[in-house]
């Protein structure tokens, strides 16, 4: 169910929106309702609203004020302004402070109930993005075929309208990953996307935490962690492999990341095996 706070100095109002609207029938529960700006503001904080109907003109902190503090705090939430302050100014300042809808009292419910169906339908679709991007980025970071992963990578993100920015970072994992024998560069991924080094440096720090180069030797970590199950390649021919000229450094790097040299782990992987037969 989405959650619903009702702020306006009116108690008719109040009352009107909690009563007159079939909440259940829109997978909706009014879960409070403030009287002013300020105390509002306490119960967004407190109950962490989906979606909030508020005044424009209230005692104490007012509704813009109020709408660019609630969209610092929680910034997809949808707020429907329902005033009968008519000024084209305020409305403007309200939608570019991040409202969702501006009604004017007097209004019919059928107008309230569409714009309550207009916020749930752009709350699904967030919640369905966010989610869908988290699979993908564990796709890409599983085991799984690489040309799998990009094909459902694709289908993916066109049939859920994800955001462009992250589905750019899922197909420059995915290239890093299916590539990194080729000692890839930040310039070799960027010419694949068609986009410029700044930007795809930007795009996966924000995305995943992680600076280009620390997410690529992750890659190559787990990828020579695979090739060191195989015991006719030497430590020199995995660093090879997955695009590095010094072993001394892949063998530094690959301690930094998992704790232990490469040949440390090769001989951990294979005792563990002995053990077991």
């Amino acid at each position: 169910m989405f959650k619903v706070l009702i702020i306006d100095d009116e108690e008719i109002i109040r009352e009107g929106l909690r009563t007159v609207i079939d909440w259940k029938s829109l997978e909706c529960k009014v879960i409070g309702e403030a009287v002013d700006g300020d105390e509002g503001l306490e119960m967004v904080s407190s109950t962490e609203p989906d979606i909030v109907f508020t005044d424009i003109r209230m005692p104490g902190l007012n509704g813009l004020e109020m709408i660019s503090k609630i969209k610092e705090y929680k910034n997809e939430c949808k707020i429907i302004i329902l005033t009968g302050f008519r000024d084209f100014e305020y409305a403007q300042q309200a939608v570019k402070l991040g409202a969702f809808r501006f009604l004017l009292k007097p209004t019919n419910t059928q107008e309230i109930i569409l714009s309550i169906q207009e916020a749930i339908k752009e709350l699904k679709k967030s919640k369905s993005n966010e989610e869908l991007f988290k699979n993908l980025k564990r796709k890409i970071k599983g085991n799984y075929d690489l040309s799998h992963s990009v094909t459902i990578t694709e289908d993916d993100a066109l049939n859920s309208n994800i955001k462009s920015s992250e589905y750019l970072v899922v197909k420059a994992l995915a290239y890093m990953k299916a590539n990194v024998i080729k000692g890839l560069s930040l310039k070799d991924v960027s010419d694949y996307l068609y986009i410029s080094t700044w930007y795809l440096s930007k795009l996966i720090k924000k995305e995943t935490g992680s600076t280009f180069i620390d997410v690529l030797n992750e890659i190559r970590i787990d990828e020579a962690k695979k090739l060191l199950l195989q015991p006719q390649y030497k430590i020199y021919e995995v660093s090879s492999m997955i695009g590095f000229t010094d072993v001394t450094y892949f063998n530094k790097l690959f301690k930094s990341i998992t704790g232990l040299k490469p040949m440390e782990y090769r001989n951990m992987i294979f005792s563990g095996e002995t053990r077991e037969k």
